[in-house]
Order: C-alpha cells, then structure tokens, then sequence
C-alpha cells in the first residue's frame, strides 16, 4: 500500500517494555539534526520525522522506595486511567500483578538527558503540583520537575542545533485535581524562567523550516492542549496542529492496520493537520487482571513495517515507550535523509 503524501501525522506507538535502568550516557545520536543539517535546513516541521517518547519523565518509578502518589489523579471528578487501574491492581492482592503495574508505569528505560543523547526530540510530560512543588508523575510522583529541566537544558546548552518538542500533557494536575488558571499561569511562567529564549514563538507551522529555526536561539516548541496555556505566545496549540484519534485497546496488527488507514485518510485530507493517533495498550475493567500487562507482544513487527514505507509516508510524530526507541530514532534518520546505515 503506498499513501499519497499531503500532510504529517503524529502516530503514537506505546510499547511495552520493562524498567531496566534510569540514567544513559550513551550518545550515539545526540546531534543527529546538527550531522544532518544539510539535509534538514529546508525541511518544514510537517515534513520531519520526530522520534519522540510517551511519559518521558516515567524511567524510575521504583518499588523498593517510597512511592507517593499525585492525588489530583486519585479525586472522583479528574480520576485518571491509571488510577482506576491502581485500584483494580490493589483489589488483586497479588505482589506480582503489582510489581507488574509498576513495570507497566516505566514507559521509559532512560533518564530525560539519556533519551536525548538517544536521539529522542519529543518529550510528552505529565506535572503535578504537590506541597507547593512541581514535580512529574504517572500515577506516582517520578521526579522534582527542576531536575528534567536541568537535563534538557544541559543537553541544548552542550548541543545548540537540537530542536526539542516538549508536549505538556493535559493531565496537567494538583492535590486538588486538574489545574486551576493561577496554577497554569504559574506553571507558564516557571517554563519562561527556566528556558528563556530557548522557548519557540508561535509561527506558522506549516511553512516554518528548520533552518528558520536555526537562524534564532529558540530551540524548544512548547505543545499544549490545554485552552488556557495556549493562549500564549509560546504555547504551540496542540488542537490547532494535531487531529486527536480515539485509543482502544490495540493488538499489534491492529497498529499495523491503523498507520495504514491513518496515511490512506491522509491523502485524502485536507484539513492540513497532523494525526495524531494514540496506539498503546488501555486497560479494560473486562481483562483478567493476571494477564493485562503480561500479554504477547510483537511490536517489533511495527519497525519493520514502518521500513517497508515509502519515504513519502506521512508520518510525523512516532512517541514510544521502551525498548523500541533507539530504532525509531534510527527510522526517523533514515525517512528524513534516506540514509540507512543505522537500520
């Protein structure tokens, strides 16, 4: 099946994977755009292929330490998916099925700075505000949000041509529940702090090139849904660019089959947005509870088959959990520059 290209697509491929490990100091793509920059310079952000990852912040959820849970996710009006699964896990009473929840919260094996010395430049955040402090999470609290900071701006700061898209994902909590407008204005206000001039404006995202952005000192793109943080000069609207999909639950041929109806509506689409499709394993209340994060995976099919499209596919955004992400970053060098050498 070959697709007729007219616009990008944001394909989410969330892979399971088990928690091996926090920090990398491998730097085996870490200036990818920066090697390629000939290639890339004349490129739009619709024409790139952005490897990216799912809860970038979820690496190090470890049961042996205290675990504390963001209770914004716990309160019935903003009770969030994994919260209702946490009670199903504890109504087991089985010590494997939760240490199996834990491992199924990792969706990362590497720490921020090791996914982007890894080629990683999409990074999907979940915050929380806690006792007056902001921190990520995943159901638990991950880590203080002052330390992924400091990760991403360590590694812009030691790789100037790196362009890094940060989504603020809208389960954007506190104690008290989802965020209230001081809150979101706050949280603005902490990022235009802590980046300063790295924060991108607002431009067309349509015609803006990579060398456009090169040409300033803007190297991150704030994404957002969230109506009130967009209302920002430097807040990207994620509803403006991104067609939001529904997320079954989704087998790996069913991924396989998605990408393919995904590029088939988009060369028949012209809304000009991405596509954003979530693909990733959702829990369901009906599934045993001993085999729901122990299922038969074979998403390894999805990287061969994403080599066997054309470079002309229109795919955009891929965000992954682990153990996949290296070779997404691989396959992303490979659609934007035809190089293959990293398959």
């Amino acid at each position: 099946m070959r697709a007729v290209v007219r616009n990008a697509s944001i394909i989410t491929i969330l892979m399971s994977g088990i928690l091996t490990g926090c920090a990398s100091s491998n730097t085996v793509n870490s200036s990818w755009m920066s090697d390629y920059r000939k290639q890339l310079k004349n490129k739009t952000l619709p024409q790139l292929m952005i490897p990216g990852t799912h809860y970038a912040n979820a690496y190090d959820i470890d049961p042996k330490k205290h675990l504390e849970v963001c209770t914004g996710e716990t309160l019935p009006a903003s009770m969030s998916n994994n919260a209702k699964l946490a009670a199903m896990v504890a109504a087991e009473s089985d010590n494997e099925i939760h240490r199996d929840f834990i491992e199924y919260l990792n969706t990362q094996d590497n720490n921020i700075r090791g996914q982007l010395n890894n080629g990683i430049r999409y990074l999907e955040l979940q915050i929380c505000i806690q006792d007056a402090t902001y921190y990520t999470s995943n159901y638990y609290l991950t880590e203080n949000l002052d330390d992924v900071v400091s990760q991403i701006k360590a590694f812009l700061n030691e790789n100037k041509d790196e362009v890094i898209i940060i989504d603020l994902d809208n389960n954007l909590r506190a104690f008290y529940g989802y965020l209230n407008e001081d809150d979101l204005s706050n949280l603005h206000n902490y990022f235009q702090v802590q980046f300063g001039s790295y924060l991108t404006p607002k431009k067309n995202w349509q015609t803006t090139t990579m060398k456009d952005i090169w040409d300033t000192h803007h190297r991150i793109i704030l994404f957002s849904s969230n109506q009130f943080l967009t209302r920002y000069y430097d807040v990207w609207d994620k509803k403006d660019i991104a067609l939001a999909e529904p997320s079954p639950h989704y087998t790996t041929i069913k991924k396989l089959t998605a990408i393919q109806t995904t590029m088939e509506a988009e060369s028949e689409n012209h809304q000009q947005k991405f596509s954003l499709i979530p693909i990733y394993t959702w829990y369901n209340a009906d599934i045993n509870m001993s085999n729901l994060f122990n299922g038969d995976s074979n998403d390894h099919l999805i990287i061969n088959y994403l080599y066997s499209l054309p470079l002309d596919a229109p795919l955009n955004i891929i965000i992954s959990d682990n153990p996949y992400n290296r070779q997404l970053v691989n396959y992303a060098i490979y659609k934007n520059t035809g190089t293959n050498e990293n398959k």
